[in-house]
């Protein structure tokens, strides 16, 4: 209970960042898709880096309302 009080005193909404648009949000998608497209062609090993970029990409998916399937479909 003692970590709860901390984290939400701690935290502030006064955040002068607007949300993103759907377009930058789909422009993010687009590029983490390219972006693993390359990583999977490379002939050397980025394992870190597939599945950083996989799990932003699979995030901005959901953000976007596509399900599991389409975003997979999307990355290969």
């Amino acid at each position: 209970m003692e970590q709860k009080k901390i984290i939400s005193s701690s935290y502030t909404s006064d955040s002068k960042e607007k949300p993103r648009s759907i377009a930058e949000i789909t422009a993010r998608y687009n590029l983490s898709c390219q972006k693993y497209k390359e990583l999977k062609a490379a002939k050397a090993e980025f394992r870190e880096q597939k599945v950083m970029v996989y799990a932003e990409l699979k995030v901005l998916g959901w953000v976007l309302g596509k399900n599991d399937q389409t975003i997979s479909k999307d990355a290969n």
